[in-house]
């Protein structure tokens, strides 16, 4: 192969390599690009995560909050009318108690007008009478504690399911926030994958790329070492850069008159 031939086509694979490594380059440059943009990306969607957790646990708590107060509020107020029900309750058996000491005394008034003494019939009547009264002032007694027993059980009751509402909601509200970190780790950890596999896809081109441009420029030495380009002048060519000077102008012999 002639020297200038065996130097185009060495620099034609010098070329090659280099616009390889041009190549590889840009691949690496844009791999980056768009690992580190991905990062940037992930960053953002754990921070709003982040963001969302934190927002969503202090409505449930604020709830939560509001559930409680409100079942304390109800409470009180059923406490209330368990003591409403139980002055009621006293009235009534105050009430119940007059009107039997004032029907009895009439009734012994009456008795004593007329001539009738406490003996026999009257003290038996009377005595009846002092029973019915005793057992209708005990059944009001007891039907005032037995509502306000039951509206005290109602109060307790109220109080207790909103503490059960209340643990169920703070519950929710730390399991919300817990799933929330679950998912701003996962996209904590996907992020970092997907910038690993940019960096690495990066790593990748730039390592291809160097060796384009190493494998051109060997590819070109060698085509000009395996055709003689470095060898020395004589035989039959001289190697490329080698040759015997030519002559140049203003040097040539003077022609003789």
């Amino acid at each position: 192969m002639e020297p200038v031939t065996m130097a185009i086509v060495a620099g034609a694979s010098v070329a090659k390599g280099a616009s390889g490594y041009k190549a590889g380059q840009n691949s690496a440059k844009s791999a980056m690009a768009t690992a580190q943009y991905n990062a940037q990306i992930s960053k953002i969607n754990a921070q709003m995560e982040q963001d969302r957790g934190r927002i969503v646990r202090a409505i449930d708590e604020r709830n939560a909050d509001i559930v409680g107060e409100q079942s304390v509020y109800n409470a009180y107020l059923i406490d209330r009318q368990a003591t409403q029900i139980e002055d009621q309750n006293e009235f009534d058996f105050f009430m119940a108690e007059r009107q039997y000491d004032i029907f009895t005394s009439e009734k012994r008034a009456k008795w004593g007008n007329s001539g009738v003494t406490m003996s026999g019939s009257p003290a038996v009547v009377a005595m009846a009478d002092a029973n019915a009264a005793a057992l209708n002032l005990a059944n009001i007694e007891q039907r005032g504690y037995q509502a306000v027993s039951r509206t005290e059980q109602a109060a307790e009751m109220t109080r207790y399911k909103g503490k059960v509402d209340y643990n169920n909601m703070m519950q929710q509200a730390f399991m919300g926030q817990y799933n929330s970190d679950i998912q701003r780790a996962s996209i904590i950890n996907q992020g970092n994958m997907n910038y690993y596999a940019g960096a690495s896809k990066a790593y990748q081109a730039q390592q291809a790329a160097n060796a384009a441009l190493i494998g051109g420029i060997a590819d070109g030495v060698s085509g000009l070492a395996s055709g003689g380009a470095f060898a020395g002048g004589g035989g039959s060519g001289a190697g490329v850069g080698m040759s015997s000077p030519s002559p140049k102008l203003g040097m040539s012999n003077p022609i003789s008159y």
